[in-house]
């Protein structure tokens, strides 16, 4: 177990942790065809480069999910970095900017929305305006609470990842941060290396003199490995830029969603055998299964050496059946998409699936995809003016 107090981490999860976005996207196309007076309307004007923009993102995805139940209520967003005229004629002056257009209502004449930015205050106001409840699921927080003692045992284990996020409790950033976190605590629940946790720092001296906390929150992670230095974490506080964040230094590879991305359980070496393996002919293939052995023994660890052999299964299993791979993977994405699959599980069947996808040609496809993420993670952490801290 992580952690003694965490002992109901490994709880039977869902298959998807977070629900899919519910939020619609509004471009110029189809603006009129969604704010047409019909239903009731929010709309996010946002900028991607916007940090107050991606602190909400979440919690906008999270309402938009809750009202997916509402066949009168809708909520969505525009880019108003790319399509500027629509902002333009809403009035956009900055971002984030909302705007209610209420069913039966002029569409030319929305209304401003100054409430707050957390999901609370978002849930209330459209809950007001249209008389329609969100069902709205909360994340489930695996957060650690720390004391003292806690934080120094655990912080110095070499063989943790610890993130820790340093709080007050009256801290206005804190607590908008609090729901994000937990979403965080939820996404890395399966890594046994890994710890989120947080502290109640305000009136602890020692700490702050010990950590050398400035602000809040202040964010700072604790490296596995002996020796390794701590690392104050000073990046946006969206889910994606903390999602980022864990795995470059906890060698981690989960998606916002708590799944495995597509390059997990994957081996270069093997990767480039399987591509040989698809077009060659059956005496090769037996050839190639022999280098798929080697290499598959060379795998470094017990978890890697375990789905290295996996490669060696599927070839094996293609020399008599040619359409092994499309098959196993149709039925691995159905037992899935059923949500019979138990958290501890589910690791196991998206690394296969990946694994499976080589053999299918699908790799390259996977490759772009993560040279996408990447691009985008390495832009998320680019230096956020918009970052503020709360005074000691």
């Amino acid at each position: 177990m992580k952690f003694a107090t965490v002992a109901a981490v490994a709880a039977v999860a869902s298959v998807a942790l977070a629900a899919s976005s519910g939020v619609v996207n509004l471009t110029p196309k189809n603006f009129k065809q969604v704010v047409d007076g019909s239903k009731d309307v929010l709309v996010k004007f946002y900028a991607p480069w916007c940090g107050h923009c991606k602190t909400m993102a979440a919690d906008y995805v999270t309402l938009a999910n809750g009202y997916a139940h509402a066949d009168n209520v809708v909520i969505a967003e525009v880019n108003a970095d790319d399509h500027r005229d629509l902002g333009t004629q809403y009035g956009v002056e900055g971002f984030p900017t909302l705007r209610f257009f209420p069913k039966g209502g002029d569409v030319k004449k929305p209304e401003a929305y100054s409430g707050g930015r957390d999901l609370d205050s978002l849930s209330g106001f459209v809950r007001d305006k249209t008389g329609v409840a969100a069902r709205i699921k909360k994340p489930v927080s695996h957060v650690v609470e720390f004391t003292y003692e806690e934080f120094k045992e655990v912080s110095a284990d070499e063989t943790r990842f610890v993130l820790v996020e340093f709080y007050a409790p009256w801290c206005g950033h804190c607590k908008s941060l609090a729901p994000i976190y937990a979403q965080l605590s939820e996404v890395f629940q399966n890594d046994e290396h890994v710890v989120i946790a947080n502290y109640n720092a305000n009136d602890d001296a020692k700490v702050k003199a010990e950590v050398n906390i400035e602000g809040f929150p202040t964010i700072i992670a604790f490296p596995a490995g002996k020796d390794a230095k701590k690392i104050e974490y000073d990046g946006s506080r969206s889910l994606e830029s903390l999602v980022a964040f864990v795995n470059e230094h906890a060698g981690t590879q989960r998606t916002t969603e708590g799944m495995l991305d597509q390059s997990a359980g994957r081996l270069e070496a093997l990767d480039a055998i399987a591509r040989k393996y698809i077009a060659a002919s059956k005496v090769q293939r037996t050839k190639l299964i022999a280098a798929a052995k080697a290499a598959a023994d060379k795998a470094k660890d017990k978890t890697q050496a375990k789905f290295a052999k996996y490669y060696v299964k599927v070839m094996e299993k293609m020399n008599s059946a040619s359409d092994f791979a499309s098959k196993e993977a149709e039925r691995l994405t159905n037992i899935v998409k059923s949500g019979a699959v138990s958290a501890s599980k589910l690791d196991g069947f998206t690394i296969r699936q990946n694994v499976l996808n080589v053999f299918l040609g699908k790799s390259d496809e996977a490759k772009k995809q993560e040279e996408a993420k990447a691009e985008a993670e390495a832009e998320a952490k680019k230096d956020d003016s918009e970052r503020p801290k709360d005074e000691l």
